[in-house]
């Protein structure tokens, strides 16, 4: 398990084998990175550019690589459109310069996007997650209906009758807390 202070080091250690390139954090990393107090998680979610460089990650850092027997933690790879997240969400993540390879750029969506990644999915652990993104960042309804607006699920990018079905289910289970009168 990724304890989320430790979510620095193994990004540490990815930049040391990509040398060049973006880094894209995502899923409950990316958290970690955000919030006062981010979420344990199963591994680390990212997705490289060039896509050659993520090739080097799952290798070496992947599951049940070396890394992951030594350090109990591991990098996930993944292709971009894994991060379902609204459309204009590079431009609300967090960017920066990897101090020590400062030809690797790092890339943290905020949070409003990564519950929005999760709505299609939202297993007990997602819910866990979104109750802490709501908790630390909260979210007004009216901001979150764009944000849903602008997710690949109502552009049409996502077609799949029974994705959009369980996509806009966990809408709107997010709605309903976001509805709820406060405690």
């Amino acid at each position: 398990m990724v304890a989320p202070d430790k979510v620095e080091s193994i990004l540490s250690d990815a930049a040391r084998l990509v040398r060049e390139g973006e880094i894209v954090v995502f899923g409950s990393a990316a958290l970690a990175l955000w919030l006062a107090r981010g979420p344990t998680s199963r591994d680390v979610d990212v997705w490289c550019d060039p896509p050659e460089k993520g090739d080097i990650l799952a290798a070496l850092m992947g599951e049940l690589s070396w890394y992951h027997t030594t350090h109990g933690a591991y990098v996930e790879v993944w292709a971009p459109e894994t991060f379902a997240a609204p459309r204009g969400w590079r431009e609300r993540a967090r960017v920066r310069r990897h101090e020590d390879y400062p030809g690797v750029r790092l890339v943290i969506p905020h949070p409003h996007d990564v519950l929005v990644s999760k709505l299609e999915r939202l297993e007990t652990k997602d819910r866990e997650h979104v109750a802490r993104i709501l908790e630390q960042c909260p979210l007004a309804p009216a901001v979150f209906d764009d944000l849903l607006a602008a997710s690949p699920h109502e552009l049409g990018e996502v077609d799949e009758p029974e994705r959009l079905r369980r996509f806009r289910h966990g809408a709107q289970t997010v709605r309903e807390l976001l509805e709820a009168p406060p405690k």
